[in-house]
């Protein structure tokens, strides 16, 4: 048989492991990238948001560096935290001018009920990323890989915008955006990190399509709830 099943972690256990040192630079880098690539996006709007809530907030890398650039009141939230259960969020409807998540939804069970309740939340904007694992040259192995760190879910940007346009949300703009060198440097060396930047991001910008059939980037959608 060609396709075997698959490993599933123990997710309680990998959520709750301590974050060593490196994977904490890890964290505090990728924020660099999600706010670089929210602001792209919302940044025209900063005038209208005042208050931004973040689910699924984890060590809170990405809100500290959003909270630099964009509204006055920023609150996250995480399961057990805040009286979040992963499943209501614990506030009125449209309490927040931006409710945004990025790298969440891969992680979620109930991806629409997830995305319903970043809708009900939202008084203006829902913001969120994902990254799209499946192309051409996903291979089982891969899957497994992002399945061990918890990935539970995989998107092309035409399955993420189902998903998105079918929990309710009008999908207003997509973004696709590749990782900084920075990021791409992490685990690299320096030549190799340039040769995938260089490559990665002529692609995107020749054909957007093409390339994602390529390779993983980060998908975002920026939305408004529908009435």
């Amino acid at each position: 048989m060609w396709l075997k099943g698959f490993r599933p972690p123990d997710l309680e256990k990998l959520y709750n492991a301590p974050s060593s040192e490196l994977r904490s630079a890890w964290r505090r880098l990728g924020a660099h990238d999600k706010v670089r690539n929210l602001m792209e996006v919302v940044g025209a709007h900063r005038d209208q948001i005042a208050s931004v809530l973040e689910v699924g907030s984890g060590t809170g890398a990405v809100l500290d560096e959003l909270s630099k650039v964009l509204g006055r009141e920023h609150l996250g939230i995480d399961v057990g935290t805040s009286g979040y259960d992963g499943v209501t969020i614990p506030f009125d409807d449209r309490a927040f001018d931006l409710v945004y998540a990025t790298h969440v939804v891969e992680h979620v069970r109930d991806q629409r009920g997830f995305l319903h309740e970043l809708r009900r939340v939202a008084r203006k904007y829902v913001y969120v990323e994902v990254p799209c694992e499946l192309h051409v040259r996903t291979t089982q192995r891969s899957l497994q890989t992002s399945l061990d760190i918890g990935h539970i879910n995989a998107y092309t940007p035409e399955s993420f915008a189902l998903l998105l346009s079918t929990s309710g949300l009008a999908v207003r703009r997509l973004e696709v955006f590749d990782h900084s060198y920075a990021v791409h440097r992490f685990h690299t060396s320096a030549v190799t990190a340039i040769a995938k930047t260089a490559i990665r991001r002529s692609l995107l910008r020749l054909h957007r399509g093409f390339a994602t059939r390529l390779f993983t980037y980060h998908v975002v959608r920026c939305a408004n709830r529908r009435r």
